[in-house]
């Protein structure tokens, strides 16, 4: 029997996942290995009952070169993802094959099950192709036992330990363009525009899209903000300009002071309620086991009617999210897929498991113990690079690969 692999991919999807993804495959072919491809990341594994052959096909592939020979020229990711934690599953998301005789209203931790499902399908080492929180859960099944190696791929590159990761610069290079062609328009209309760009934990994103977009001003969820304030700001800077528009990007996590917000009580409290779209796909939150009211949208909605109402004007607002995910992936990061390929295939073929391929400034690709990712601490605090008071990025100088 050939050596035997398995790959998933975690979290978000990123720009040049699917070439990482291609090229893993690939390469792990070359030397000798079966590649057996896991649907849907960490659900894949949890909706694979080894006692049932009709539910094997629909969450576990055998990758083959000719299966995916076109898929580095597509965005989102071949194996199709997930944001499910089988640590904290919630109730309504647990597989029916394994649902407790007695019912359960708390989020239940079905490791032991991914474990069976890992022995079952005769893995030598598990390869995942994973954001923050699916490398974390990585480096738990690393410490009970499981092999593996992670390779960092988020648009927020806030793995800890790898200065880049995988879709990071071509998230920046498809912002700042779209910040322009929303520029353009909001030109047009004489209005101010406002661009929501992903980013629930960190505003590295939107901080420098905004930078290198020449923003007028930016939010990021590390600091909040006084609508008052933003609202003066905005409109002088609209004043300013020839032609009598303005720019925010900001954050889809971007949150109003705690004293703004006791006034604002009226209005938030009805944005905290889930959204037409958020009852529409409420089934899926469940099986998710997401609180689909918090995370249908971000947050730049509501900022728009809360600015609206304060100057009396009409904004332009745009969600960037997606258009970032399915962007085409630049040079740097096409690079990077395949760097970070070939390092994890070596790590492979030596034999070492329970590692992170990363990137470090001034060390190039190696690779670190993948406990690395749980670290408290992110690599950079974004907040130090933000003027609070006129909410905009500091002119400092900024080099990503520090983060």
């Amino acid at each position: 029997m050939a050596k035997r692999i398995g790959i998933l991919t975690a979290g978000g999807d990123a720009p040049a996942l699917n070439v990482c993804l291609k090229a893993v495959v690939y390469k792990a072919i070359d030397r000798g290995y079966e590649v057996i491809g896991i649907r849907k990341g960490w659900e894949g594994l949890l909706h694979y009952d080894p006692e049932n052959p009709e539910t094997h096909a629909a969450n576990a592939m055998i990758m083959t070169k000719s299966r995916i020979r076109d898929i580095d020229r597509a965005a989102g990711s071949f194996l199709h993802s997930s944001r499910l934690d089988p640590h904290h599953v919630s109730p309504e998301a647990v597989p029916p094959f394994l649902r407790p005789v007695k019912q359960v209203t708390q989020p239940v931790d079905l490791t032991d099950h991914v474990k069976r499902v890992l022995e079952k399908l005769q893995l030598e080492t598990l390869v995942v192709l994973g954001d923050n929180a699916a490398l974390n859960y990585a480096a738990r099944l690393s410490g009970e036992g499981v092999p593996l190696i992670g390779v960092p791929k988020t648009v927020h590159n806030d793995v800890k330990g790898s200065d880049y990761s995988i879709g990071f610069s071509t998230a920046l290079g498809r912002g700042v363009q779209c910040v322009h062609e929303v520029r353009a328009m909001a030109g047009s209309r004489e209005e101010i525009a406002i661009l929501e760009v992903l980013g629930r934990s960190t505003g590295l994103v939107t901080l420098l899209t905004s930078l290198l977009a020449g923003s007028d001003r930016t939010l990021i969820p590390e600091v909040p903000f006084d609508p008052e304030t933003l609202a003066s700001l905005l409109m002088e800077d609209k004043k300013l300009n020839p032609n009598n528009y303005a720019i925010l990007t900001m954050s889809e996590a971007a949150t109003v002071t705690p004293k703004k917000a006791l006034e604002l009580t009226a209005e938030l409290s009805r944005w905290a309620k889930p959204s037409r779209l958020a009852q529409a796909t409420a089934a899926k939150a469940q099986e998710l086991g997401m609180e689909m009211g918090k995370r249908v949208s971000g947050s730049g909605a509501m900022v728009t009617e809360i600015l609206e109402n304060l100057t009396g004007q009409r904004f332009l607002f745009q969600p960037l999210s997606l258009l970032i995910r399915t962007a085409i992936p630049d040079g740097q990061d096409l690079l990077g897929a395949m760097n970070f390929a070939t390092l994890a295939v070596n790590l492979l073929a030596a034999g070492k498991t329970g590692r992170l391929a990363a990137y470090r400034q001034k060390e190039n690709y190696i690779d670190l113990p993948i406990e690395t990712v749980t670290e408290p601490g992110g690599n950079i605090n974004v907040a130090d690079y933000y003027d609070a008071t006129t909410y905009c990025p500091k002119p400092e100088i900024l080099w990503t690969a520090q983060i």
